[in-house]
């Protein structure tokens, strides 16, 4: 009689494959998976395509559903009682009515295609309107589509060529040995001077056509590849951002360590992985000498007679492959540097001790409910009594709808009452905004100097106030030393400020009768 003993590697297989397949499980509610495998994902990604190209990824609302609307009978084409297309069917229209029959409008796909997580919302403050983008799931699928519509082999000589060169920098870069460090660059030294002679003595040996053509199409496709990634590049600063609010909330005793450093001034969010990663590469986009060199090289690849044979999307793309990149870089340092002052925000002004409160307060409350679960049923009788909250209905129509382009009625102008400036209020006003009297004592000298005298409007009409209210109290400073005061009269000075708004002031009447001293 045999016993078969456990087989330790196939029981280690087993393990690995059980835990990949739960990889992919949760892979596959995955945004990307999900678009792939919709009934409608041919409709859907052509559509998304088209109506967000790479050089137009972000549209406001009304503009994005008008060009989805332009391609509704593609997304009709099947039943739209069922939808798979990245909304559920109860988003659609009630069956049997007239929206069942037509299908649902540009505005319901739009809608759920954002909570499917195939385009991303952004209230861009630049724009009265939301804007809307492919999200990274979608740009992922888009050039996986891609790749399989292309067939282009990976496994080329110029790619392998390209690791190889890789690997050859990386081992030079990081010897320690000074003397095979010397020998790797006597080597490349000896290499470069025979190349020389061989040119010296006419013989030019170049690449073929085709052998070329595919190294540069292997270039133009790893920097497609490039601009794909700044979408993921803002998920994953604004996950960090998260990680970072989240830590300063917990009870762990490193929530002092992270304090303690933004406090200080320390960019957690560039000190992070992701943001490293993406100051380095920022940093060689935006070297002006860097830039230069790498676009002269481009112009020398698109002379040559090996570039023709390119189409003409290619070539397009090889002329604009940097300056297709500064646009969206800039996009993700402005949403980095925009987190970093919020999260800084969030340190100094002390937000995250309510928040911290409210947090242990949850926490407190479902601790206890947790702990009465078992002792206390669902549907035992509380001795609590809550007002049931009310609320006003009203018809829409009695709702005005706000115009964002229209700026509305300008406010009242608020009147103050009149006080007297004394020279020591003056002092203190002109000692703490820093007021250039050099500039304004010339100003006076000059307008006296033509018209024998000039009050504090004279100067103000011919030399406009360069520092807004702060060129005006210098002028009654100036006014209250050297100028002679009309008792009881005022007069009305008017200038603009730095906003670009103009305002008016009452002030006593004072007249410049001599030429004021330069100090």
């Amino acid at each position: 009689m045999t016993t078969t003993e456990p087989n330790r590697w196939t029981d280690r297989r087993s393990d690995a494959v059980s835990a990949r397949k739960e990889t992919y499980e949760q892979l596959r509610r995955a945004s990307t998976w999900r678009l792939l495998a919709a009934t409608k994902a041919p409709a859907v990604l052509a559509i998304l395509q088209s109506v967000l190209p790479s050089g137009d990824r972000r549209l406001p609302r009304s503009e994005l559903v008008a060009r989805v609307g332009a391609h509704l009978p593609l997304l009709h084409d099947e039943d739209p009682a069922v939808e798979e297309d990245g909304a559920e069917g109860d988003d659609g229209a009630e069956e049997g009515g007239p929206e069942a029959r037509s299908g649902r409008s540009a505005a319901e796909y739009v809608d759920g295609w954002v909570r499917e997580g195939y385009l991303t919302r952004r209230d861009d403050p630049q724009h009265t309107e939301t804007t809307f983008e492919p999200s990274p799931a979608t740009i992922d699928a888009i050039q996986f589509i891609a790749s399989l519509e292309e067939h282009r082999p990976t496994t080329t000589q110029s790619r392998l060529q390209l690791v190889v060169q890789q690997f050859e920098r990386l081992a030079q870069e990081t010897e320690t040995d000074r003397d095979v460090r010397l020998a790797d660059l006597q080597r490349r030294r000896e290499s470069i001077e025979a190349e020389i002679r061989e040119l010296a003595e006419g013989e030019l040996m170049l690449p073929s056509v085709e052998a070329s053509t595919d190294r540069l199409r292997d270039i133009l496709q790893i920097a497609a590849e490039l601009s794909g990634d700044f979408l993921q590049y803002r998920e994953d600063l604004r996950a960090v951002d998260l990680h970072l609010r989240e830590q300063i909330l917990s009870p762990e005793s490193s929530r002092g360590e992270i304090l303690e450093q933004l406090l200080a001034g320390d960019d957690l969010l560039g000190q992070s992985t992701v943001g490293r990663t993406f100051t380095a590469f920022f940093r060689m986009l935006n070297d002006p000498a860097q830039t230069r060199t790498t676009q002269e090289l481009v112009d020398r690849l698109l002379e040559r007679d090996f570039s023709r044979t390119l189409g003409r999307s290619e070539r397009e793309r090889l002329a604009n492959v940097f300056s297709d990149l500064y646009e969206p870089a800039q996009e993700v340092l402005d949403v980095k540097t925009e987190l970093y002052r919020s999260l800084a925000r969030f340190v100094r002004s002390q937000d995250f001790r309510q928040h911290r409160v409210l947090l242990e307060a949850l926490q407190e409350a479902q601790g206890i409910a947790l702990s009465q679960k078992d002792e206390v049923t669902t549907r035992a009788p509380f001795p609590l009594e809550l007002d049931l909250s009310r609320v006003l209905l009203s018809s829409v129509s009695q709702h005005r709808l706000k115009d964002p382009t229209d700026p509305g009625a300008p406010a009242e102008a608020e009147v103050h009452d009149a006080t007297a400036l004394s020279i020591e209020v003056l002092q203190d006003l002109v000692r703490t905004n820093d007021i250039d009297l050099v500039g304004l004592t010339g100003n006076v000298n000059e307008v006296r100097g033509r018209s024998g005298q000039a009050s504090i409007g004279d100067v103000l009409r011919e030399q406009p106030a360069q520092q807004g209210l702060a060129s005006v109290i210098g002028l009654m400073f100036l006014a209250t030393q050297f100028a002679q005061e009309r008792e009881g009269s005022t007069e009305i000075v008017t200038w603009r400020e730095l906003d670009g708004n103009d305002y008016a002031a009452k002030v006593p009447s004072f007249f410049f009768l001599d030429d004021v001293p330069v100090e």
